[in-house]
């Protein structure tokens, strides 16, 4: 059985394009290439994370019923009506803990790191995000709800988020009092003094209201976070704060303060502080790049990784329910690694023996991939005669011009 959530990428990508167009237009620099891929790598980690929690939540959902169920509510349209409200107040309250508890905002952070706001910003986020969300979910099969109707409630609710993710829609008049609008989260994307810590809300704005937190869009928005990140690569983005938290414990004396770093705001350090700066101990200054921009030469090499790992993680994702679990993780594996290294290309982020590890990968997936996709049939044929030609271009034309310098900036 397909897939058919899949099919929504293409239109989420597409609306990227077209808002993106809108921002050229207007020469309002609301995008820029790199942080864009870095996104789209984010979500494309995300999405195949979201396959193997969204199966833990399920289970966790249907040990919670069986065994701690009070009430039972009716099987029609009154239990999704009611899900809705219920699961939006929940992720209300996971919001709000996500940004007050230093383990969960390790898991959340990723989604505020970006200095741009735009709709790609919907794809970044860290598939920890969707794991440390459980046991707040588990409270509502107790309530009487059924598994099913919560998971497809979270994934309907979840299509919201990537709306508001823009700045080129403006106040919406009375359905500012009701529903999270774009300029209420731009306003959570803020690290302006006042806009810290405000409209967690998910689909209805009413929480915010009611419990205090709700602040409205009065001053231009400034994005990204108050401590000195950088936009490395998107494996730094999804690990930058569990880094700092490892990192911190480490030098902090005394297990009550090691356990409190883990459970206290982002920020909180122990009475005497700690021993080595905010940025050296998240690992913040150090240096794995190699130039600033990307080789002219390289650049079609890159879009090329980028978008036949866009097509090839869609189709995988689609279809994957019909492939044995060995060649649904291979090819999982294999198109995440193509936009993955896209945005290291893009963004200027060669670390050191790039192109030897990047050869190798492709080697190694040709090799592996006549085994384990080919017998698919034609879609197999297809996946793996593209990753020969990314490794045929890497050594025939790519190193063939490695020593050309011109740069296109980053």
């Amino acid at each position: 059985m397909p897939n058919y959530i899949a099919l929504l990428i293409p239109v989420f990508l597409l609306l990227i394009a077209l808002e993106w167009w809108f921002s050229v237009k207007r020469n309002d620099q609301m995008y820029e290439g790199s942080n864009t891929v870095m996104n789209m790598a984010i979500g494309a980690i995300d999405q195949f994370g979201a396959l193997l929690y969204l199966f833990g939540l399920f289970v966790c959902l249907k040990f919670s019923q069986t065994h701690f169920q009070v009430f039972a509510l009716p099987n029609d349209w009154r239990q999704w009506l009611l899900a809705f409200v219920f699961v939006d107040l929940v992720a209300y309250w996971y919001h709000r803990c996500s940004h007050r508890v230093n383990f969960l905002w390790a898991g959340h952070v990723t989604h505020h790191s970006s200095t741009y706001f735009n709709l790609s910003n919907g794809f970044r986020t860290s598939p920890f995000q969707g794991l440390f969300r459980i046991p707040f979910w588990m409270v509502l099969p107790v309530l009487g709800f059924d598994p099913l109707v919560l998971v497809i409630t979270f994934k309907v609710v979840g299509l919201h988020d990537f709306f508001v993710h823009t700045s080129y829609i403006p106040k919406l008049g009375w359905l500012e009092y009701v529903i999270v609008t774009p300029s209420h989260h731009r306003v959570h994307h803020g690290k302006n003094d006042i806009y810290i810590d405000k409209n967690y809300g998910s689909a209805l704005i009413i929480w915010d209201r009611m419990f205090g937190t709700y602040q409205e869009e009065t001053e231009p928005v400034e994005y990204g976070l108050v401590s000195d990140y950088e936009d490395k690569n998107p494996v730094h983005a999804i690990f930058y704060h569990f880094k700092y938290l490892g990192s911190s414990i480490l030098q902090i004396r005394g297990w009550g303060d090691k356990m409190r770093m883990l459970f206290m705001p982002p920020g909180w350090v122990p009475a005497g502080g700690l021993p080595m700066k905010t940025e050296d101990a998240a690992g913040l200054e150090e240096n794995s790049s190699e130039n600033d921009g990307i080789y002219a030469h390289q650049m079609p090499w890159a879009l090329y990784l980028l978008i036949s790992g866009i097509f090839g993680f869609v189709v995988t994702l689609y279809i994957y329910k019909s492939m044995p679990v060995v060649a649904e993780v291979f090819s999982f594996v294999l198109w995440i690694g193509n936009i993955v290294q896209a945005s290291y290309l893009i963004g200027g982020r060669i670390y050191r023996y790039f192109g030897l590890i990047e050869s190798s990968r492709l080697l190694l997936f040709s090799i592996l991939g006549y085994w384990i996709l080919w017998p698919l049939g034609i879609w197999g044929q297809m996946a793996v005669a593209m990753v020969l030609l990314a490794l045929l271009y890497r050594l025939v034309f790519v190193r063939k011009k490695s020593t050309e310098t011109c740069l296109i900036e980053a």
